[in-house]
């Protein structure tokens, strides 16, 4: 016979470690994705500035260009100072935070479920 409450902290668990997975594997694909593109940059005759930060308006021109792999990003500046973001998909790093704040709360979830039971049992 199961103790009462070991499926719902056995099921807390695993959407916890779920949810981890999920997060590490979406990071690993952004910084794969920024990795690529850093990649490019200085080794060729096309390969500045950045392909990511070709796109900009007539007229502009490109002053900066920023690797970031918290979140994972390429930041670029024209002259006149206006900055783009690119590298990643826009849902990426909205995804991102999503799935680590439910791995931070499932994790809590199964914790408290986990010491309320051995609270039970003595």
């Amino acid at each position: 016979m199961t103790e009462p409450g070991s499926a719902e902290s056995t099921l807390l668990r695993g959407m916890a470690i779920f949810a981890a997975v999920v997060t590490v594997v979406l990071y690993l694909f952004g910084v794969l994705l920024v990795g690529l593109a850093a990649g490019q940059v200085g080794s060729g005759t096309d390969s500045t500035p950045m392909h990511l930060c070709r796109d900009v308006p007539e007229g502009a021109r490109v002053d900066a260009q920023q690797v970031q792999f918290m979140p994972p990003r390429v930041r670029c500046r024209t002259t006149d100072g206006r900055e783009f973001t690119g590298g990643v998909p826009s849902w990426l790093n909205p995804t991102l935070a999503v799935t680590f704040a439910a791995t931070v709360v499932l994790s809590a979830a199964a914790f408290v479920q986990a010491d309320r039971r051995a609270a039970a049992r003595t």
